[in-house]
């Protein structure tokens, strides 16, 4: 279901009220889309908009002139960014900050001052700002600026030796072809220009002229606003940005590498990076896609990695500022340019990336305590704890770890001793399974980071579900940072489970849940019958789909367990975990556990020939192979048929989305009880995998596997109805954008 672009548009001008807008999305040198919509004008007559309407870019100005300008000044060698800025506006205050300070927004400087009633002109303005006092030590955090980009382009024009105007067409637009890009429109062009508001302090409505009020008073030309453009030429300008035709790629390389700002990642070198898909600013869902926006309603989004792009000028704040909306603008096509362009893939952005983009709100100031191990890590693969560490209002009283211990080295079903130090460490499996009342006390609030791997099995709901519980009869807080399901949230399997009494089955869920985490926690509360209610906060993943798996996230892999090393081992363990129960090897004491399964008895090349082939081996590669399993350290110290040679199967996942691997383990047990009943021995440990003896009992009873299976999904359509969904499918957000929604 793709919509139509051209009625995305019309709807979300509509939505946000806006008078009309005018966008053009390509890739590499094709046009996928351009139009306008609406009118330009509505005050004090129509005007339709059109593609050959100026706009506004106010702060777009930002990246497509003074950012460009700077950087192709640092390649010419007449600047380098590490220079204080005092090295070119020798005024008092501004030694204290460099020009990397400036292009980071990261000097410390205040967003903007109301001076523009009272300064003279530019110097005027620089004057001012040599006198601030900074907001914060310089490079310690990002605060957006105004005023950093107004320095910018003064040293623009002491590096060029010429107006920061002059340079930008001489050294960007012209040889760009962009004849209809230019600071301060001659009087001919105004009738052209998108007017914006009725400027109270001007006294009429202003078109053609700069809206920001600050750069008016400089005299229309400066570094945070001033440039006017149509939507056709700023496609030229970002297929040359793309093509690295304006700068070369090892620069482009630096402006746009995430992390530069250790406490803001998403701060390139003037533009923004890897996009969210909540707030005001629009976005491109893909971890190369940078951009920006302006105040007047314009914005500039860009994937370097496909070459899409996707420009929206409007003006919003026309005839008043009291209308402008541009959020909703934004977040209605952007959204649908992502999924109709980007279908199948997502930059997504942790509970934890997330609390770190809105600076810690939910725990800043609070006594915390921290249920997560070594895998709970940011984009970065930061730890969580020096994330959390970037604020100091962010106090750490006790860590528990679940399962493997915090740092996740210990083996499958060891118990994991506590540690004392400076912060306690909680051991909370062995023979204490949840927090006590002692251990809660203190605490202002209970943040749980647990990266899950979507299986019932799995111990790490397990012990948030005792958490949960523990604290609700605390009273404690709770705050769950959020993260992808790696197994996506459509894909169901498993019957839902009958006996919940162990760790390895807690819930009556299916095998292959289909939940994040914090859904999960939902899913407890609700459940919960205690006097006591549980106060429960969920941190939400960002432009996370449920239809995708974690290899689409753009996300790094931090193996959550030891015999987890890779996706694929997850992927499959919500199949081949059932071999647990069983007396065939799993892959433990190899290097590809859960991707294997094998026996010294078992006839692999019969077995492979009895499933490859079918329905449940869709999207998956068997081969045999033979293996003898070793003792591995902390991953399998007594792995089955420790040194005995195997004959197996080895498991390659063709098409990650297509493939079921409960599914195939189902077959494949199904073809061992028909191949091999002298051998096979089930161990209690089975029921208590599956959920009950029902799986056990249809196996042994030479019930066909897709006869298993059918009977478990039937009871998938009222699961799928009560459970908690925080997300929405890509087919579901189109749904709503055809529909009118945001």
């Amino acid at each position: 279901m793709n919509p139509d672009l051209g009625e995305v548009l019309r709807r979300a001008v509509a939505a946000a009220k806006a008078p009309g807008a005018a966008a053009w999305v390509g890739r590499g040198g094709e046009t996928l889309f351009s139009s306008a919509t609406g009118l330009r004008q509505t005050t004090p007559g129509p005007e339709p908009a059109t593609l050959e309407t100026l706009y506004d870019l106010a702060s777009l100005t930002k990246v497509v002139a003074t950012t460009t300008c700077v950087m192709l000044l640092r390649d010419d060698g007449a600047l380098s960014l590490d220079q204080k800025v005092s090295d070119w506006l020798p005024l008092p205050g501004f030694e204290r900050f460099t020009l990397r300070h400036l292009i980071t927004h990261t000097a410390g400087l205040a967003p903007f001052r109301t001076w523009y009633k009272e300064i003279t002109g530019a110097l005027d303005m620089v004057q001012r700002i040599s006198e601030l006092s900074l907001d914060r030590a310089p490079g310690t955090a990002r605060e957006y600026s105004d005023f950093g980009f107004i320095l910018l382009g003064q040293v623009v024009e002491k590096a060029a030796k010429e107006p920061l105007d002059r340079f930008a067409v001489r050294r960007v637009f012209k040889p760009l072809g962009m004849k209809h890009t230019l600071y301060k429109p001659s009087e001919p062009l105004r009738k052209d220009c998108a007017p914006t508001e009725n400027c109270p302090w001007r006294g009429r409505i202003v078109r053609g002229e700069v809206h920001d009020e600050n750069a008016f008073a400089m005299g229309g030309v400066s570094g945070h606003a001033g440039l006017f453009a149509t939507a056709g030429d700023l496609a030229l300008f970002c297929r040359a940005l793309l093509e690295e035709k304006i700068l070369k790629k090892a620069t482009l390389d630096e402006m746009l590498r995430i992390g530069q700002v250790p406490s803001y990642p998403w701060q390139g070198l003037g533009w923004w990076l890897d996009p969210r898909t909540a707030g005001a600013n629009g976005f491109l869902s893909a971890r190369q896609a940078f951009g920006h926006t302006g105040w007047t309603g314009t914005s500039i989004w860009m994937d370097r990695e496909s070459g899409l792009y996707a420009i929206l000028l409007a003006n919003t704040c026309h005839p008043s500022r009291n209308r402008r909306d541009n959020g909703t603008l934004r977040r209605a096509f952007y959204s649908a340019v992502t999924l109709t362009q980007l279908p199948d893939r997502c930059n997504a952005h942790s509970g934890l990336d997330m609390s770190l983009r809105d600076n810690f709100e939910d725990l800043r100031g609070k006594r915390i305590g921290l249920l997560a191990n070594h895998a709970a890590v940011d984009q970065l693969g930061r730890p969580i704890l020096d994330v959390l560490g970037l604020d100091p209002g962010v106090r750490v009283g006790a860590l528990f770890g679940p399962e493997h211990g915090l740092r996740g080295q210990a083996e499958a079903g060891e118990k994991v001793a506590s540690e004392q130090g400076n912060i306690p460490v909680i051991s909370l499996y062995g023979p204490q399974k949840r927090p006590t009342p002692e251990q809660l006390r203190g605490l202002e609030c209970f943040v749980v980071d647990l990266p899950d791997i979507g299986t019932r099995w799995y111990t790490y709901m397990a012990t948030m579900k005792e958490c949960l519980g523990a604290c609700a009869d605390a009273g404690v807080p709770v705050v769950v940072l959020d993260r992808p399901n790696p197994l996506g949230g459509v894909v169901l399997e498993g019957a839902v489970a009958k006996e919940t009494g162990s760790f390895v089955c807690c819930a009556p869920i299916p095998a292959r849940h289909g939940m994040t985490l914090g859904e999960l926690a939902l899913f407890f509360q609700k459940a919960m019958t205690g006097k006591k209610k549980l106060d429960l906060t969920v941190k939400p993943v960002e432009n996370w789909r449920r239809e995708l798996l974690f290899d689409a996230c753009a996300l790094p892999w931090a193996a959550p367990s030891p015999n987890i090393p890779t996706f694929d081992a997850a992927l499959a363990y919500a199949g081949t975990c059932l071999f647990e129960g069983l007396n065939l090897n799993e892959g433990r004491g190899t290097a590809t556990p859960f991707l294997r399964i094998g026996a010294p008895w078992l006839y692999n090349k019969t077995l492979i020939a009895d499933v490859q082939g079918t329905p449940h081996a869709a999207g998956v590669s068997l081969t045999p192979e033979l293996y003898i399993p070793k003792a591995i350290p902390g991953k399998a110290a007594n792995p089955e048929y420790l040194g005995k040679l195997c004959r197996g199967v080895d498991i390659a996942f063709t098409d990650r989305k297509a493939a079921r691997p409960f599914a195939l383990a189902v077959a494949l047990i199904a073809a061992v009880v028909r191949m091999h009943p002298e051998h096979l021995v089930w161990k209690p440990h089975f029921d208590a995998l599956a959920g009950g003896p029902q799986l056990r009992q249809r196996l042994k009873a030479g019930a066909p596997p897709g006869e298993i299976l059918s009977e478990a999904a039937a009871e998938f359509p009222a699961f799928d109805a009560a459970r908690p969904k925080l997300y929405q499918t890509g087919e579901e957000m189109l749904k709503g954008l055809a529909a009118g929604q945001s």
